[in-house]
């Protein structure tokens, strides 16, 4: 038996270590029931976050100036804006990279500073199941992932450079998703 199984009393013993529920313990150490059996109750779906987005800049000069900076490609800054994946935020000048369900509503947004302070967040409301990504412009079989979205277009620019089609393959950024979280197959597809 391992270390620290088995509980500090004969009832932690049995529900524990032989999985029988309170009610089940308690008859078996006393010989009677104590307790009425108490039916269980499915637990309700929680009812999805409504995400709380910035509000957009009038333009996304800082936005652009410090992703160029980072070396990412005009042409994936481009399409990222144009996809509505991608704005800059209106009172911190943030770059804003959003996720969206199969529905194409967006569920995520990861926010991060373009000034010389260091910030990183999330949008309140964030679903990380629907983590920034740039779907195949086709089918593809291939998916590349990436701790963040910046990772992710910086991918894709050195694919653009590299003379390939940056297009081709699926790119999804995990948005510091930990081995606690599970990505649904859901999560996976692209909005359609």
């Amino acid at each position: 038996m391992g270390i620290g199984v088995g509980g500090r009393s004969a009832l932690d013993y049995l529900i524990k270590v032989r999985g029988l529920s309170l009610p089940e313990a308690v008859t078996q150490i006393d010989g009677q029931a104590a307790l009425p059996a108490v039916p269980s109750k499915k637990p309700a779906s929680p009812e999805p976050r409504k995400l709380l987005l910035p509000v957009k800049n009038e333009n996304n000069d800082r936005m652009t100036a410090y992703l160029a900076g980072r070396c990412i490609h005009k042409e994936i800054i481009d399409y990222c804006v144009q996809s509505k994946r991608l704005y800059e935020s209106r009172d911190y000048h943030n770059a804003v990279f959003i996720g969206f369900d199969r529905q194409g509503v967006p569920r995520y947004a990861t926010l991060r500073g373009t000034s010389r302070r260091r910030f990183l967040g999330e949008a309140n409301g964030s679903d990380k199941r629907f983590s920034f990504s740039i779907p195949a412009e086709n089918s593809s079989g291939k998916l590349h992932l990436f701790e963040s979205a910046i990772d992710l277009m910086s991918h894709a620019t050195m694919e653009l450079l590299a003379g390939g089609d940056w297009r081709q393959d699926f790119r999804l950024s995990l948005a510091a998703f930990t081995n606690r979280n599970r990505i649904s197959e859901k999560a996976l597809r692209p909005p359609r």
